[in-house]
């Protein structure tokens, strides 16, 4: 549950905010940049309050319900959150040719086939392009049926420890904007998976915006 307030022209968040697999925020790594005046004129806001004339606390309050809701919605579907996520890291390996294999503790080395760099990414080339085109720009609200991503992954990258992966991802902050929720992390792995990737989520969920490195 987040808490939202304004002090000295500034908004003060503290709580916390399950995003699952991207990690578990708290109090200052949650943030809106903008000021109280300028988040005046978001979309989100001027569609629901009389913005010109609302109070501090009014604006506070309809900002603490909008990030709750967003992630109940977060929570009640968490599979396709996780998921998404999921691809879009392992389809930043794959076009990278991200060598995982080099870092001991993301690898399960008696799966590990003896040419990685031809056969690790390769084989799954087809697969990675239909699950790329299934879940590109749609939402995660449980309102579309989509493929296990997490399943499949384990599936086709045996030799990555997808468990001890997720235990690495370290968060640094999200951030709330007019109808969009962003989030940024890193990975204990000497960011070699994850470098302060970052991506935008809107009210349905979509990822819209991912970057890494």
């Amino acid at each position: 549950m987040i808490r939202i307030s304004i002090k000295n022209n500034m908004f003060q968040i503290i709580g916390a905010f399950d995003f699952g697999y991207i990690g578990l925020y708290q109090d200052d790594m949650i943030q809106i940049v903008d000021e109280p005046d300028e988040v005046r004129e978001w979309d989100i806001v001027t569609q629901a309050l009389d913005s010109e004339n609302c109070t501090d606390d009014e604006l506070a309050a309809f900002l603490e319900n909008y990030i709750n809701e967003l992630q109940d919605n977060i929570k009640k579907n968490i599979k396709q959150v996780n998921d998404n996520f999921l691809l879009r890291v392992f389809s930043a390996m794959e076009a990278v040719g991200n060598e995982f294999w080099k870092f001991k503790d993301l690898t399960i080395s008696e799966l590990l086939p003896e040419n990685p760099e031809n056969e690790v990414y390769q084989p799954n080339n087809k697969t990675m392009t239909e699950l790329q085109n299934e879940y590109n720009d749609s939402p995660n609200d449980g309102s579309i049926q989509k493929t296990d991503v997490e399943a499949l992954f384990v599936k086709l990258f045996q030799m990555f420890d997808l468990r001890k992966f997720i235990q690495g991802i370290e968060p640094e902050c999200i951030c709330l904007t007019d109808g969009y929720l962003s989030f940024q992390c890193s990975d204990k792995f000497k960011k070699s998976v994850l470098c302060s990737a970052y991506d935008n989520l809107d009210k349905n969920l979509r990822f819209t915006d991912w970057h890494n490195f």
